[in-house]
């Protein structure tokens, strides 16, 4: 019989072996797959059971309302309480000093019960967790001495609120809670003029201290100042500039999407009768439409300061569907100060989805670099466990140069070194036998690297529709990876995410030798003989 310690032994040398075959100074390019799968090892389960974001406020009266092939109504709805909904991105928190702490991040929610947002979510309050993230891990090589899972600690959540009046519509619409609230439990975040999800859909965030980030929304979509710490809007939200041909903005053309209320009459909205628009009508206002849900769900806070903004998908009912990627945009956040708006500064290009992935997740920075960041693609979600034809899942971790682009403006120097359905598990760490895990069950949707070796990935777990494989809670040895909000831990046994190491080379720091150089055009030229 072969030992735990023998599995274990074997599956480090298969990898390491794979690894010496993989020059890391080796470019791949994006007219094709870009598997670079790279070795790595998992480190460890974290849960936030099911929390409530806050106690005696109602929440999912519009879950009875209706619903889609994908998305059921509640027979729970509606609670009397507001549940935690998992999360769209997660950053890294800072002291008062601007330090950054070890094992606390900013974790933003997303936009409540998931799927019809427009419909379902409006009385679901938004919200930034700031959570402690820290799992046991010793490196004993098959000896588990620490529970499978280890809980998340939740230090404070923040609701996002807009006092002093900042969210204002063109056409004078007025946040959510001014129109309906479900009942008087809400009278108290009426008078804070807390935001829902019929307001904004935040996906993206970047921090930039303790006190100031940057939202990203998917609704619009557009992007925005909040303090993290209090939940308070700093700024008007700022629309997304369309493009012409050569990525330059157009002067006055935005995108937009049906559920935008700058397409609502006041009088509608006041009769909370306005969840959407036809996409007629957003053509006929001048928008570009980027339906169906097409705004920023990947955000980097570069090493400059900067921020790499990702729009989500180009496929769909949506206006960018014959371009050649997710468009990307560089934007300059405000200085923090009330009033204090982001400025979009200029167009990157188009970031190339691998075969099967639909749209971008997350988007992390790779400390100190200004060039590299790591991107999270996935498809939809999975549609029951019955072969043939359910929908397989597809999501992988990538590594993009956002300043090499070719003659099309697409980014052409893209490697994907992690698939979240095939993660390496030599130690065992979940205890099940398997020398591998698969993140398979949940939404991927927020990813951050930590340091030179190690990611943490986070869910957004669509409460209530967590179950989309309809387990029976019998037979499921831990109910959480159903139903609560999870995180991964995953490092690298090369220190792939150090601007020195040769898989990264940035310019700022330690530029590409002239050998690397001359590699990386012979492998254009070779391909555009091809062609």
């Amino acid at each position: 019989m072969i030992t735990m310690m023998e599995k274990t032994t074997a599956t480090l040398l298969y990898s390491l072996s794979v690894a010496s075959l993989v020059a890391p100074s080796t470019f791949f390019f994006a007219d094709a797959q870009n598997s670079d799968y790279q070795p790595h090892y998992f480190v460890g389960l974290l849960s936030l059971p099911n929390s409530t974001v806050s106690e005696n406020h109602t929440s999912g009266t519009y879950l009875i309302q209706g619903s889609d092939e994908d998305w059921l109504a509640s027979s729970a709805a509606p609670f009397s309480y507001v549940p935690g909904v998992g999360f769209s991105d997660i950053e890294f928190y800072y002291d008062a000093d601007g330090n950054r702490v070890t094992g606390e991040f900013y974790c933003l929610s997303d936009n409540g019960y998931g799927g019809l947002f427009e419909e379902n979510s409006a009385d679901y309050p938004l919200n930034i967790q700031h959570l402690r993230l820290q799992k046991p891990f010793t490196y004993r090589h098959g000896e588990s001495t620490f529970d499978t899972y280890t809980d998340a600690v939740n230090l404070g959540i923040a609701l996002l609120r807009d006092p002093n009046g900042y969210i204002k519509w063109e056409n004078g619409a007025d946040i959510q809670v001014t129109y309906k609230i479900p009942d008087s439990s809400w009278n108290d975040y009426k008078e804070m003029r807390v935001l829902t999800g019929r307001d904004l859909d935040p996906e993206g965030m970047a921090v930039i201290h303790q006190e100031c980030a940057v939202v990203g929304d998917e609704l619009m979509p557009a992007v925005l100042m909040v303090n993290p710490k209090t939940g308070v809007v700093l700024s008007p939200f700022v629309r997304t500039p369309d493009i012409g041909p050569g990525g330059e903005f157009i002067k006055g053309k935005f995108l937009s999407t049906t559920r935008d209320k700058v397409h609502c009459s006041i009088k509608d909205l006041k009769q909370d009768a306005c969840p959407g628009v036809e996409s007629s009508v957003v053509d006929d206002n001048g928008y570009r439409r980027v339906d169906k849900s097409g705004g920023y769900e990947g955000f980097a806070r570069l090493h400059d300061g900067s921020i790499a903004a990702f729009i989500e998908k180009q496929d769909g009912d949506t206006t960018l569907e014959n371009e050649p990627g997710v468009r990307v945009y560089r934007v300059e956040p405000g200085n923090c100060t009330p009033g204090s708006a982001p400025v979009f500064e200029s167009f990157y290009g188009f970031y190339p989805l691998e075969l099967n992935a639909v749209k971008v997740a997350d988007v992390s920075t790779i400390p100190g670099s200004s060039r590299f960041v790591v991107v999270m693609e996935r498809n939809g979600f999975p549609k029951g466990h019955f072969f043939p034809a359910p929908t397989m899942p597809a999501n992988k971790l990538c590594v993009v140069d956002l300043t090499d682009v070719d003659e099309n403006m697409v980014m052409q120097n893209k490697r994907c070194i992690l698939n979240y359905h095939n993660i390496d598990d030599p130690w065992d760490v979940d205890g099940n036998g398997i020398l591998k895990y698969a993140l398979t069950q949940v939404t991927n949707e927020a990813v951050i690297v930590v340091d030179d070796y190690c990611i943490v990935a986070a869910t957004d777990t669509n409460y209530p529709w967590t179950n989309q494989f309809q387990l029976n809670e019998s037979e499921v040895d831990y109910w959480q990876e159903v139903s609560d909000s999870r995180f991964i831990v995953v490092c690298f046994v090369e220190p792939l995410f150090n601007v020195k190491h040769p898989f990264l080379q940035d310019p700022e720091n330690n530029s590409e030798s002239d050998e690397c150089k001359k590699k990386s055009k012979k492998i254009k030229k070779s391909k555009k003989s091809k062609k």
